[in-house]
This record gives C-alpha cells, structure tokens and sequence, in this order.
C-alpha cells in the first residue's frame, strides 16, 4: 500500500517532515564522510610506513608496549589523575595509529568516566608537545565524534570527554620535577588571554624526582629502574645491547616487571636497542648541524668579528634544532666562556640583523 501526503505549504516551504528526514540523512552522510575521511588517514599513514620500511611494530616504544594493556593503562591513570579506580574494564584505551610521531612510539590514551588522559614518554625535551598534543586531540575528537554519533549541527550540546596532557621525562638531561608547556608560548603575536591554550603538564620521572607518582604507579616505577640499569652498565663500559640483555636479566632476578619481561623479553630487547641507535641517530645529526653552524658563523666571522661570526652561526642552528632560549644561553655561555650582560648583548645584535 503506497501512502501520499499533501501539504498546503507555500511552493518555496518544505515540509517540516522533509526537512527533518533530509536533515537526518545530510547528518547520516557526513558521519559516513567523517568515518571515511579517517580510514584514509590511516591508509596514507601505512602507506608512509610501507614506502620507507618502517613497519609499526619497530616504531613502538617499550613504555607504548608496557602500558597498551588495561590493567597498566588503569595504575597510570591512577597514578597521573590521584584516583582510585579498581575495574580495568571500564577504561578504554584509545590511543591512535597516529601519523605525527615518525620515530618511536611511545603514547598512551585513555578515556574513563568522561575524562581523556593523553601521556607520552620522552627521554629528550620537546618545547613543541603543545602543538603536537593538539594535532593529536584533534584527531581523538575527530574519531570520538564519529565512532558515538555525535551531531554537530545539533541545538544541544554534544558533551565530548574532559582532556587532560602528560608528559613523563626521563632523559638524560637536567630538567625540572615539573614544568607546564604551554601553546601560547609558540604564538608569534603574544597575547594575555590567548583564545586558544593548550597546557602539557611535564613530569620529571628520573631516579629521586616525583617518587610519589612512580610510587602509585609500580609499572613505571619499574620502567624507571629498567631505563637507569641499563644506562649505569653503558656508562661502565659495556656496549649498549650488552648493558640492555644484562639489564633485562637483572630485573627479572630482582621481580621488577618480571612478568613483562619473561613474556617479551626478546621484543623489550629490540625495542631498547632500536630506541637507543634513534636517539644516538639524532644526537649525531644535532651535532653535525651545530658544527655546520659553528662553520658558517666563523665564515661570516671574517667580516664581523672571528667570535661573533661563530657565536651567532651557534645561535641559529641552535634555535633551528628547537632549543629555548634558556638553552641556548646555557649551551653558548659555557661554550664561549660568557657572563649574563655579554649573553645578553648577543642576543640584542643577533635579533637586530
């Protein structure tokens, strides 16, 4: 049986029903669109990964695998967020096959009752987390919207869950116990109240910094331990593979993630090393651009001074590499052998030019 309906609108009026009916499937299409967009994002992302022979399974990182399970992504949390929550299984575990790291693996997210903890682990100071993380939520929002249905175009509020940034360092060089990075520092034009902020909060988890926190957390407390090993055997002299294996053997004589290491001692072992020639990768790079620089500057020294050629050529590249300008000071001052109105003075001229 075939129903009709007439209306008596004016011809320029659709009907309240057409409107509703074509406003459902315009909002149907776009979360088909918004799906689609998605798994194109991660098939240009394998795609990347095939194209250089980077596979994602050598791009995690030992804290990514340590923590990828429920019950370690709860004592995080509980640890980060000072609750005490017991059911794993009301977490969930969102972390993204995310494009934005093109080294190693090393984040963890998570969503529980309505709050949305992103952490990374970094072993080397990043000033651009901010900017990274927002790329990064964006991205969780984007598939959050889609996988729950959430209409956009709607008269009432879509709750999306609360965010909340960590980073956890534990890297070989000197840093706070605990430091907020802020996105409005990267903004060229500075502003009071920036319209848009985004705070990481950064947690020095090296040995004798934030005990409590690694208290709360046995799995991170064991990963510390696991990381420092390892570093003492290298200092001693052992080759690095040596000093991880040694390592690995030790904490499992000692119960400190014994489970974790027994079941994966192999894949932690790769990891470790493969994390290790990365940053030592990188480490050689930094150096080369800072010799390439000092280079240049002496260059340039011939027509402005030997010294203040080679001091601003390291003022460069320096902040090319990202550094801040705390940084910089530290790294040309001990360098050049300057005080605080020579430093100063420098970097007056070196903003002039």
């Amino acid at each position: 049986m075939e129903l009709r309906f007439s209306c008596c609108c004016p011809h320029n009026v659709l009907p309240k029903v057409f409107i509703l009916r074509n406003c459902r499937e315009y909002i149907i299409d776009e979360r088909r669109l918004l799906m689609a967009n998605i798994e194109e994002k991660k098939t240009k992302a394998q795609t990347r990964e095939n194209n250089t022979g980077i596979y994602r399974n050598h791009k995690d990182g030992v804290a990514y695998k340590l923590f990828s399970g429920k019950k370690e992504s709860l004592s995080l949390y509980n640890s980060i967020m000072k609750t005490e929550y017991a059911d794993p299984d009301e977490l969930e575990v969102v972390t993204l096959n995310s494009a934005i790291y093109i080294g190693r693996k090393n984040d963890n997210a998570i969503i529980l009752h309505f709050n949305m903890l992103l952490t990374e682990f970094q072993t080397t100071f990043n000033p651009n987390m901010p900017l990274r993380t927002l790329i990064y939520v964006a991205n969780e929002y984007e598939k959050y919207i889609a996988e729950h249905e959430l209409n956009l175009y709607s008269e009432y509020i879509q709750e999306i869950p609360t965010p909340h940034f960590v980073t956890l360092y534990y890297g070989s060089k000197e840093q706070p116990e605990k430091q907020i990075l802020k996105l409005s520092n990267a903004y060229k034009c500075k502003d009071e109240s920036p319209e848009l902020e985004l705070m990481v909060t950064q947690y020095n988890v090296n040995p004798s910094y934030n005990e409590e926190l690694k208290r709360r957390c046995p799995e991170l407390d064991g990963y510390i331990k696991y990381v420092e090993k390892t570093r003492k055997y290298h200092r001693q002299g052992m080759t690095y593979e040596e000093a991880v294996k040694k390592s690995v053997d030790e904490c499992i004589e000692e119960g400190i993630l014994k489970e974790f290491f027994i079941k994966n001692k192999a894949e932690v072992i790769s990891m470790t090393i493969f994390e290790y020639d990365e940053e030592e990768h990188m480490r050689l790079e930094r150096e080369e651009q800072y010799r390439k620089g000092e280079a240049c500057g002496e260059k340039r020294g011939i027509e402005i001074g030997e010294k203040k050629g080679r001091i601003f050529g390291a003022i460069g590249i320096l902040k090319d590499l990202g550094m801040s300008e705390s940084e910089i000071e530290n790294q040309i001052r001990t360098k050049y052998k300057l005080n605080k109105d020579e430093i100063e003075k420098y970097f007056k001229e070196y903003t002039k030019q």
